[in-house]
């Protein structure tokens, strides 16, 4: 097998080793050589200046190419473990009448899932131009009618929910180490996440089944990855790492950034500390003083470190492996164990020196070679994230991915939604029929048709480079229709009479109490009322005849209002019908309403009111007239809505002189007493005119 050339680009150094993979003993290091940015070039693992990289990375290309005696042309690397973004989303599937969970469906919502999950994400950047590659997912619950289930296939059920846990990288990510690596003259072979690569040499296979936390602590990150039943599942970063531990050394002591990383290295040598200010002056301090400095700082960095992993693992995992410069920092590991309230040896550091199959370079040393050593690794094995090719539908797809990629995936990374995967099938049509809830299923969808190289291919089938894949999405199924005549019962025409007037007797249906035609269509919602033509409760129905309740009108006597109650009865053919009885063709029906006239209201005038000497007289009614619109109406009169009736008792006013049988006059008159009249204060004649109301006075002076 030819040598790999494995190039590890971090925030404060470059690392690059060339290695091959020894049949017999595992792998062997040819050479190595490393070097630090002269200016800080990369901030959180991400290249700011491609230049000034570019220059670090040449130096160890020559470096290398000096002590092999041979080119380098090709080059293994790792994306920065800052770029990853882990979104956790869920997709949710109904239907209308339980169905059975097949693989292909539970597949394509866990696609949805991931979907789902790449919008949150786009949503979530402030650089709506950003691109994201999707390297991996896992399932982390299942839900089957709202109860949590471990396995969804095979199931019954209307309603079916997944969550998964996503994990993405960005486009830039990769064009920027592209953009160095094309300024050294460098072709990118392999591409690896750094924690991956990490975890490919401090972890062995056979342990990835236990929960574990990989913590990579470089100079701007510390990056994390989690590992469960033989395999990372999750990733995570933090974007604090040794440089605050510097800079925290370097406000304290107003050091120069290269000085106060050398004296944050010298902590785990030296009992006392040497050093030059910035001003020039000797600064000679004891190694506890400068460890109580740090102690903030690394109690944030393991507390923030803590967080991550807790929010990644949804608990404490087993044990914590630390690796990277970084981890050499002081207090961390210890700091690291008491935030998680997990025992001191459970939180460990993966060196060089302990990786028993990786032979030769004996002085590449300690934690800070393990990730170059990973990327070679991944590389050789061909097992870390792979960067390739496949086709589908004629267009290029680049495929990431963090196990083996599907069919599925490679759909997904097309652009092509999951929902196309599956013909859905058409929507259902709900309605109520005289209150009682009616479905029309819709059709059944067609399925995708999907082909692999040629050959008929399945969602979750395992894709290699190159391949070729043809996909025709899903046809949903037609929605259900129907009219108002599709959901009639058989019905007969009746030739009835009503009121005199030959007319057909039909069924009546009305939607939200509209009457409709058997050629509308009916719409989802719809709140259908049949009246069937069968009995005189349903002709009264339609006719709008209601028995029960009391018809009436109102007329007004002498301006009040007058209401006055109808009653109306039911003759079928001649009789009268009590209750409901069956129509039959040629019936004859006839509603009839009582009818009240004015000489039934017994009306009866009142008196006229005067006030005769203080005292109220009532002259009665002579008579009683009654008048509608002006014109005097008689007894036999029917009533109508509206009348607007006079009563009156007297065809004229009366007279002054018809009042005095009503007065009381005084038993003794004096000789020569004259009798004065007056009516309203004004003097007044026998033959005056009075009317109610007035005010007269009757005395003898």
């Amino acid at each position: 097998m030819e040598p790999i050339f494995a190039l590890d680009i971090g925030t404060r150094m470059v690392m690059g080793l060339v290695m091959i993979k020894n049949k017999e003993q595992g792998y062997e290091i040819l050479a190595s050589a490393q070097t630090e940015h002269r200016q800080r070039a990369m901030y959180d693992g991400q290249v700011h200046d491609v230049d000034e990289v570019a220059r670090a990375v040449i130096k160890v290309k020559e470096s290398l190419e000096k002590k092999l005696a041979v080119p380098l042309k090709q080059v293994a690397v790792a994306a920065a473990g800052r770029a990853l973004r882990t979104e956790v989303a869920f997709a949710e599937h109904k239907e209308p009448l339980p169905v059975r969970w097949e693989r292909e469906t539970v597949l394509a919502l866990e696609m949805e899932a991931v979907h789902c999950a790449l919008r949150q994400l786009q949503a979530a950047t402030e650089d709506d131009s950003q691109f994201y590659h999707c390297v991996g997912y896992s399932p982390i619950a299942r839900w089957n009618e709202g109860e949590e289930i471990s396995n969804l296939i095979g199931q019954r059920g209307k309603v079916a929910k997944v969550s998964v846990i996503a994990t993405f990288l960005p486009r830039t990510v990769v064009d920027s180490l592209v953009a160095v690596l094309g300024r050294v003259g460098l072709e990118m072979t392999s591409l690896t996440l750094e924690p991956i690569a990490a975890g490919q040499a401090a972890i062995p296979t056979n342990m990835r089944r236990l929960n574990l936390a990989l913590v990579d602590i470089g100079a701007g990150t510390a990056d994390i990855a989690l590992t469960r039943d033989g395999s990372f599942f999750a990733y995570g970063m933090v974007p604090m790492a040794g440089d605050e531990v510097t800079e925290a050394i370097c406000a304290h002591y107003l050091l120069d950034f290269k000085v106060g990383e050398k004296a944050k290295r010298e902590l785990n040598k030296k009992v006392q500390l040497n050093f030059i200010d910035f001003l020039g002056a000797k600064v000679v301090v004891k190694k506890e003083e400068v460890l109580n400095i740090i102690k903030p700082v690394v109690g944030k960095l393991a507390e923030s470190i803590a967080t991550e992993i807790l929010n990644l693992n949804n608990g404490v995992p087993q044990a914590i492996i630390l690796i990277g410069g970084g981890s050499l920092t002081p207090m961390l590991s210890e700091t690291l164990a008491e935030t998680l309230q997990i025992p001191q040896n459970r939180v460990g550091m993966q060196i060089r020196e302990r990786l028993g199959e990786i032979l030769g370079e004996k002085s590449l040393k300690g934690p800070e070679s393990i990730t170059p050593i990973g990327i070679g690794i991944a590389a050789l094995e061909s097992n870390g994230l792979q960067y390739y090719t496949v086709m589908v539908n004629s267009t290029i797809v680049s495929i990431f991915e963090l196990q083996l990629a599907t069919v599925a995936e490679a759909l997904l990374a097309a652009g092509i939604m999951p929902r196309s995967f599956f013909g859905k099938p058409g929507a259902a049509l709900t309605f109520e029929w005289n209150s009682e809830m009616r479905i029309i299923k819709g059709t059944m969808g067609n399925p995708a048709q999907l082909s692999v190289n040629g050959q008929p291919g399945k969602l979750e089938q395992a894709l290699k480079a190159g391949d070729q894949i043809a996909f025709i999405p899903g046809e949903p199924g037609e929605d259900a229709r129907a009219c108002i005549k599709d959901v009639l019962p058989a019905q007969e025409v009746k030739g009835i009479f009503w009121n005199g007037q030959r007319e057909n007797y039909l069924p009546q249906v009305f939607v939200n109490e509209q009457l409709v035609c058997e050629t509308d269509e009916i719409l989802d919602g719809y709140k259908i009322t049949y009246i069937p033509n069968d009995d005189l409760k349903n002709l009264l129905k339609q006719k709008f005849v209601n028995l029960h309740k009391k018809e009436g009108i109102e007329i007004r006597v002498n301006g009040e209002a007058l209401p006055i109650d109808l009653h109306s009865e039911i003759m079928v053919n001649g009789c009268q019908v009590e209750g409901s009885c069956i129509i039959y063709e040629g019936d004859s029906i006839e509603v009839r309403t009582s009818q009240i006239t004015i000489g039934e209201l017994k009306l009866q005038p009142k008196p006229l009111i005067f006030s005769v000497n203080g005292v109220e007289i009532a002259y009665p009614p002579q008579e009683t007239i009654v008048s509608w619109r002006g014109l005097p109406v008689s007894e036999a009169q029917p009533l109508k809505d509206g009348m607007d009736l006079r009563v009156q008792g007297h065809k004229q006013m009366p007279i002054l002189s018809d009042l005095l049988p009503y007065v009381k006059f005084p038993e003794e008159v004096q000789p020569g007493s004259l009798l004065k009249l007056t009516v309203n204060g004004q003097l007044a004649e026998f033959t005056t005119i009075l009317h109610p109301g007035d005010r007269l006075t009757i005395a003898w002076e």
